[in-house]
């Protein structure tokens, strides 16, 4: 009973996994079966609700390459960390396919628990580490995503490592005559771990760089010598992963593209969501996809000309990236008003819904406003409280770790996209800055 309760009331890091991971793996059960039975919702795994991961994972465990489906064109707006992550799980019969996705993004859920606990105890307190882990495991979008073979998990897990990470080396005091064998041990395990992330998806490929920016800004600003040779161990481990897909692209569709596709398609997705960028922003009727053809100036649908949420024509790509870059120099403060209003929608969706094209706001989105503004006023109020503090310090490290994950989504498609997707790897870091606002905020009506 005393070990149960544990799971519950972790004292250290082991615990905190346990509690993650078993959570997570029974909430995902649990939505997949009486829960998909009873209410009809997430019966399917994989096919064209999906954007395609399934589907590569498939053909890269048959053999078939890089590809939605045999004898289909090589696929450029899918990064390949992900597919090639969960192909082992397609050897499996069928019917322990999503099972085996659930328990292995539990175990991503479990890992990144554990790094917030960690991360707390360390730099704050054992109260404030269980409040921080509480607010993890209360987001529901967490359990909802565990069970779909999606990226999001995967990012969350891997940025909470990175961060984690990069405090750690930057907290070690490394001196100017630390033997490099060091220095190649953690830069080549901070190396593996951004291409990895980057790989993931294409907005991860500037958060690893700006990581390990301010791995080396800090080196430098310190006299830390240690810091910048990791810098650049990292950085030479990250382009050696990421180059040769990168290379693979351009010999397959004679086109720069370091991780993957899509910036083009995604940015107008964006505009046509909105009713002041587009003269003619989406209408009743029209998919978000079809609105963004239309104003591109695309003759075709989102059946014709897209597949798994990308083109399937690569002359569709350079017209719409081309269009979004001069978009964004014809506009610069139609531009700005939409990163601003993206930036809102990420976490606040129901706080904007009047802007948009077809102005409405479901249930979810209210929830998922109410839970952030919690988490948010929870976190405004810890920093308040411990501005002239040494703490705050380290709150505003996490803040900038939200920033540096965040914004580079906000040109693109932010709040419409549902269950979170696009948060979820920021809630390990603005848990933990809820949680010391919490224990401010009771240290204060105690005394």
């Amino acid at each position: 009973m005393k070990n149960l309760l544990k799971l519950f009331y972790p004292d250290n890091s082991r615990h905190a996994f346990y509690m993650s991971f078993f959570l997570c793996l029974a909430a995902g059960f649990a939505i997949i079966y009486p829960v998909a039975s009873i209410t009809g919702l997430s019966r399917t795994f994989g096919g064209v609700n999906n954007d395609g991961y399934l589907e590569l994972a498939a053909s890269i465990a048959s053999g078939k390459g890089y590809v939605f489906e045999e004898g289909g064109m090589p696929v450029f707006h899918r990064p390949p960390f992900y597919p090639l992550l969960i192909s082992p799980l397609i050897l499996l019969p069928g019917v322990l396919q999503r099972p085996a996705l659930i328990l292995l993004q539990s175990l991503m859920v479990g890992f990144t628990g554990m790094i917030v606990f960690k991360v707390c105890k360390r730099f704050f307190s054992l109260e404030i580490a269980r409040a921080a882990l509480g607010f993890l495991l209360i987001n529901p979008w967490l359990y909802w995503n565990a069970k779909n073979p999606m990226t999001s998990i995967t990012q969350m897990f891997l940025y909470a490592l990175l961060i984690y990470l990069a405090v750690d080396v930057i907290n070690k005091g490394w001196k100017k005559g630390t033997v490099l064998n060091s220095c190649w041990k953690f830069g080549l395990t901070i190396g593996f771990v951004s291409a990895a992330l980057a790989l993931t998806h294409a907005a991860m490929l500037p958060v690893a760089g700006l990581c390990l920016l301010i791995i080396f800004v800090t080196g430098l600003f310190k006299k830390n010598f240690g810091l910048v040779k990791i810098s650049v161990v990292s950085l030479t481990i990250l382009l050696a992963c990421i180059l040769p897909w990168t290379y693979r692209n351009y010999k397959q569709f004679d086109s720069v593209m370091a991780i993957s596709g899509g910036a083009g398609l995604a940015y107008f997705n964006g505009n046509v969501h909105w009713n002041f960028i587009e003269d003619v922003p989406q209408q009743k009727g029209e998919s978000y996809i079809d609105a963004s053809l239309r104003v591109v100036g695309i003759e075709g649908t989102e059946k014709t000309c897209t597949h798994y949420k990308g083109f399937v024509n690569l002359e569709f790509e350079k017209k719409a990236n081309l269009a979004m870059i001069n978009d964004i120099k014809d506009r610069p403060v139609v531009f700005t008003k939409k990163v601003l209003l993206n930036a809102v929608e990420y976490y606040f969706p129901s706080f904007v819904y009047k802007y948009r094209a077809m102005p409405s706001t479901t249930k979810e989105e209210i929830a998922q406003t109410v839970f952030h503004s919690g988490l948010w006023i929870f976190a405004a109020i810890g920093l308040v409280n411990s501005f002239k503090k040494d703490k705050s310090k380290k709150q505003f490290f996490l803040l900038l770790a939200i920033l540096c994950y965040a914004m580079w989504y906000f040109p693109f498609a932010t709040g419409f996209i549902g269950h979170n997707m696009y948060t979820l790897g920021t809630m390990p870091m603005l848990s933990i800055l809820a949680a010391v606002g919490v224990d401010s905020l009771w240290k204060k009506t105690v005394a």
